[in-house]
């Protein structure tokens, strides 16, 4: 794990480092109008880096991670989108976004867990 995010570190930096993204100092939540204006590769790597979050948190959490329930998104997450594919999470978030133009205003976690995770429960 260690290893993976090592190497996937610079690539989100290289990735975000150069977008419209960085420009903003106080962003709060990325939403579909990013999302929308992103490229692909931007993309895969914001799902990649919300997976290993998801991850180290269910790492960290070992045995206290039944009690995490109700109280975190992070098992409605991993549960909810648990075999699904990056590519596949990219290609879902895309679709919602053009079949919804009226809720780009959206954070894209909120629409990941609402729309995709919890409705796989």
């Amino acid at each position: 794990m260690r290893k993976m995010l090592t190497l996937l570190l610079p690539v989100l930096l290289a990735v975000f480092g150069t977008t419209a993204w960085a420009d903003q100092q106080d962003m709060d939540l990325v939403t579909g109008e990013h999302w929308v204006k992103s490229s692909l590769d931007q993309k895969r790597a914001f799902i990649f880096g919300i997976g290993n979050v998801l991850e180290i948190e269910e790492a960290m959490a070992g045995d206290d991670y039944e009690a995490m329930r109700g109280r975190s998104i992070v098992p409605v997450l991993l549960e909810g989108l648990s075999g699904t594919s990056v590519e596949s999470v990219v290609t879902q978030l895309d679709k919602f976004y053009a079949g919804h133009p009226d809720q780009t205003s959206r954070p894209v976690i909120e629409v990941l867990y609402l729309e995709m995770a919890l409705p796989n429960l």
